[in-house]
């Protein structure tokens, strides 16, 4: 199997898109089993290792000959994994949070017709971002990701993502205070 490996990586390295498919076959029943062990749900195990390959695919250029392919796309694998139960637990509290919240406190019907509206406005200014700097921010608000597993996933620089980062947020407080602005009719 070490010459499987081998092989695959040479292929892979030279964009065969065959050998993308041979090692999913070969490697998808023993994946999925560990993927499902780590998530706890073969569900999300399955996109977990949807994610890996599609990864794998991006990073295919700068694989190593000298490293182990099994290795890398177990690392993959267990590091998507783990961003999902970390998602999962954010959602979690964040579900219990927002349900505390909600329980102790109810908005009025203009709150929630204001909130919803925000909300949609909030989508719309993320939709104008530049496509790498929405990826980078979707990844770090939405998905829960570090600049540093960000920066793997997009291929930048830490800094990069960091900057991104900063610009989006920049950006968007700026969309937010000529909202509140025009809201107040300043």
């Amino acid at each position: 199997m070490a010459d499987a490996f081998a092989d695959w990586t040479q292929r892979l390295r030279a964009s065969d898109a065959g050998a993308l498919n041979e090692l999913m076959e070969a490697m998808h029943p023993v994946l999925l089993g560990y993927a499902t062990r780590i998530a706890g749900d073969r569900d999300a195990a399955y996109d977990i290792l949807q994610e890996a390959f599609i990864k794998l695919w991006r990073v295919r250029s700068t694989l190593d000959p000298e490293r182990s392919l099994k290795a890398l796309i177990y690392r993959i694998v267990y590091t998507l994994a783990l961003n999902d139960q970390r998602m999962k637990r954010r959602e979690t509290m964040a579900h219990t949070t927002l349900q505390t919240e909600a329980e102790t406190r109810v908005a009025t019907p203009d709150e929630e017709l204001d909130a919803g509206r925000l909300g949609e406005r909030m989508s719309a200014w993320i939709g104008e971002l530049p496509p790498r700097r929405q990826e980078a921010f979707r990844l770090s608000r939405f998905e829960g990701l570090s600049h540093e597993e960000i920066a793997e996933v997009m291929d930048l620089a830490p800094q990069t993502v960091t900057k991104h980062i900063m610009l989006a947020l920049q950006f968007l407080r700026d969309r937010f205070r000529s909202y509140k602005a025009s809201e107040q009719g300043l």
